[in-house]
This record gives C-alpha cells, sequence and structure tokens, in this order.
C-alpha cells in the first residue's frame, strides 16, 4: 500500500467515528426519552434502564454505520479537493478512481463485519430487548396500560383506564367491559384502584374503589342491574405456558438468515399439499377453491417477509461498498470538507435510502415486487449513479465541450 493510500485511510477514520457518534446519537434522541420516563416516570431501576440502551444500540448501529461511512467519504474527498491536494495527486498520476483503492479495500472489510454484526448480534439483541420488556412488564404491571386507550391482554376485560401511576401501581378513572357468558357484558366504573402482580397465583390482582357495576339481565333484558362498591376486586389471570411461549418465540427481526431459511422451507411444505389440492380444482367447490388460494397467498406473504429480511441483512450492510462509490466523486465535485456540509448531503442521500427500503418492503410484502429487488433497488440506483460520477470525474471530461455550440 503506498503512502497515498495510508494517508487517505487515516484521513478517513476521525470523520467515520465522529459521524458515527453524531448520526447514533441523533437516532437515539427519540429512544432517550422513551428511556427518561421508564427511569423517572415508571421508576424502572437505572440498572435496566442501562439494559435497555445497550440492546437498542445494535439496531441504530446496523443504520448509522453505513451513514457515518458516506460522511467519512464526502468529508475527506471534499476536504482533499477543497485543498487542491486532490488535482496534486492526479498530477503524480493517481487518478480519482485509483484513489479509491484503500476507501474500497475498508469498506469491503466494513460490509463483511457489519453482516456477521446484524445477522448474529442484531437477532440476539432484539430477543433480549423483548424478553426484558416482558420483565419488566411483569414485574410493574400497570406498564401494560396506557392512559386512555382500551388494552385487551386479558382474556374476556377490555380496560380503560384515564391516568396511570406507574410508580405506586394506582390507577384512575377505570372503566372495564368484561365478557359475561351466555350473557350481556357487564361494565364496571370505578374512581380508583390498584394493580398488583401475585407471581405465586400466576394472577394479577386488580383492586377497585367507589365505583359501580352495570349489568343487564340476560333473561329479561328489560331488568337492568346497578350496584355500588367501596372496593372490588378482579384477579385477571395470566397462563405462565402462554407467557412462557411468548418469551421463546422469536419474531423476524430476532432471528438469523439462517433461522429464516428453515422457516421457509417449513412454510413451503405446507404450501406443497395446499397447491396439489387446488391443481385438481375439478372437485372442489368454489368456496373451496378461494379458501386454498387465501391460504396460499398469506403463507406466500409469511415466506416474503422472511425473505425480505434475509435480503435486509445483505443490502444494509452493502451500502458500506456503494457508499464509497457515490461519494468520492461528490465530496470531489462539491469541493466541501465541513462536517455539516458532509452530514446534510449524507442525511438527504440516506433519508432516500431508508425511504426506497421502507417502500420496497411494503411492495415486496404486498407480493408486487420481488424482495431481491426490493432490497437492493436502493443499492442498485445509488452505486449506478456513484459509477457514472467517478467515470465522469475519473475521465474529467468537460460536459460543456459535449454541448453543441448553437444550443448554448
Amino acid at each position: 500500500m503506498k503512502i497515498a493510500d495510508r494517508y487517505l485511510l487515516r484521513e478517513h477514520l476521525a470523520p467515520f467515528f465522529f459521524a458515527l457518534a453524531v448520526t447514533t446519537f441523533i437516532l437515539l434522541m427519540d429512544k432517550l426519552f422513551e428511556l427518561i420516563d421508564l427511569l423517572i416516570g415508571k421508576r424502572v431501576t437505572g440498572l435496566v434502564v442501562f439494559k435497555i440502551f445497550a440492546l437498542s444500540l445494535p439496531s441504530i448501529l446496523a443504520l448509522t454505520v453505513p451513514m457515518a461511512v458516506l460522511v467519512a467519504v464526502l468529508m475527506t474527498f471534499g476536504r482533499i479537493s477543497g485543498d487542491n491536494e486532490l488535482t496534486a495527486l492526479k498530477s503524480a498520476g493517481l487518478p480519482l478512481a485509483r484513489l479509491l483503492l484503500a476507501p474500497v479495500l475498508a469498506s469491503i472489510i466494513l460490509t463483511i463485519g457489519l453482516y456477521f454484526f446484524t445477522d448474529r448480534v442484531l437477532p440476539e439483541a432484539n430477543h433480549s430487548l423483548k424478553n426484558t420488556f416482558m420483565a419488566i412488564s411483569s414485574a410493574k404491571p400497570t406498564l401494560r396500560l396506557k392512559e386512555n386507550t382500551f388494552v385487551s391482554d386479558f382474556t374476556g376485560y377490555n380496560i380503560l383506564v384515564g391516568k396511570v401511576d406507574a410508580g405506586n401501581s394506582r390507577l384512575h378513572k377505570i372503566t372495564i367491559y368484561e365478557s359475561v357468558p351466555n350473557g350481556y357484558p357487564r361494565t364496571i366504573i370505578a374512581d380508583e384502584g390498584q394493580l398488583t402482580m401475585m407471581s405465586k397465583q400466576n394472577v394479577l390482582r386488580l383492586e377497585l374503589w367507589r365505583g359501580q357495576i352495570h349489568e343487564a339481565d340476560a333473561s329479561d333484558p328489560r331488568t337492568y342491574h346497578k350496584m355500588d362498591f367501596n372496593t372490588h376486586v378482579i384477579n385477571l389471570p395470566l397462563d405462565p405456558a402462554t407467557v412462557q411461549t411468548v418469551r421463546a418465540q422469536r419474531g423476524d427481526r430476532e432471528m438469523t438468515s439462517q433461522m429464516m431459511r428453515a422457516q421457509i422451507a417449513q412454510i413451503e411444505q405446507t404450501i406443497a399439499p395446499v397447491k396439489t389440492q387446488l391443481a385438481d380444482s375439478a372437485r372442489l367447490s368454489f368456496w373451496q377453491k378461494e379458501q386454498f388460494k387465501q391460504d396460499i397467498h398469506n403463507k406466500t406473504s409469511d415466506i416474503r417477509r422472511y425473505q425480505v429480511e434475509v435480503q435486509k441483512k445483505l443490502a444494509i450492510p452493502f451500502a458500506c461498498l456503494v457508499f464509497v462509490f457515490l461519494g468520492a466523486p461528490l465530496g470531489a465535485l462539491t469541493r466541501r470538507g465541513s462536517m455539516g456540509a458532509s452530514i446534510g448531503l449524507a442525511l438527504g442521500f440516506f433519508v432516500l435510502y431508508y425511504l426506497a427500503l421502507v417502500g420496497g418492503e411494503e411492495l415486496a410484502d404486498r407480493q408486487i415486487m420481488s424482495p431481491w429487488l426490493a432490497m437492493w433497488a436502493a443499492n442498485i440506483i445509488l452505486g449506478t449513479c456513484g459509477s457514472l460520477l467517478l467515470l465522469w470525474q475519473n475521465s474529467e471530461i468537460d460536459l460543456r465541450k459535449l454541448i453543441p455550440k448553437k444550443a448554448i
């Protein structure tokens, strides 16, 4: 590696780590408000809040590392272009494409490392984060409740709470709709209450104070019962087997690529007999055909959801390499090496990249676009633009000479 390569590589390091810290902090701002609310409002211990913070970092780093690469490349090539160092290097026989050798090699290493990070570390962090929130919810049951929002987590009950004091598990302005077998729903209203976890009995004890119970008579709807109470207790059952199953279950963002490919193979095995039955449609009624088609559509959507995540784990790390080819000619063109201008330009491109990913995911889920194309379209478009810009900058063609003078 030549002196110029080592010099360029060193020039990238400081902007990369600084941009990584800044962009990670910006994306963490939204999470910080939630953490502060957990610490102060919900009185969750500092150690648990720090654990949530640490487990949230991997999902943010998976996005900010490619963005930091773009900022670092824009800053480095913008600065050496503005200081005429790029002109001097070109005069020494090192064209712009040759100067990309060291950044490209570094970005390939970063791409491979980020892929293993998103495929191995990120799913485990997401799974641990989900279980941590479940553990907090068990220790502080009021966290299950949201103010002025109906909660249907408990079988047979719809609960609406006007105000939740998570610090002492006190509830205010409570309305409960209780399903009654073979009868009309019972409405329970209370001024205040308290929710307590009874771990040994696997129940949540909801103690209500100063309220009323309203109930229509199932045998005679014209008869209506109203009962005032000072204290009324409801035991909300928790199924430990269900809780354990939920803890063990993994969503698509808690799985490695290998796990998702196994899920895809399993779903494909369940589709095969349905397709065989549908092929022999002469024996099926109209409704059976429609049911089979709907089953195939639903299972295909599940397969595509996993395929999108598998491709996303590859496409986002690959953006590190794409952004080198895009950022170098852009930096040389803009001749601006400041952090603010570089972050602003990188943010614009990354928002476009993110929107393309989100839009592509939606199109793939709706079975309009293939999962591969949906996740790689942004890399293909930006990579093509960067390569054309690099070709133009490298050949130093004056576009004005290509335009006929009569047209000017």
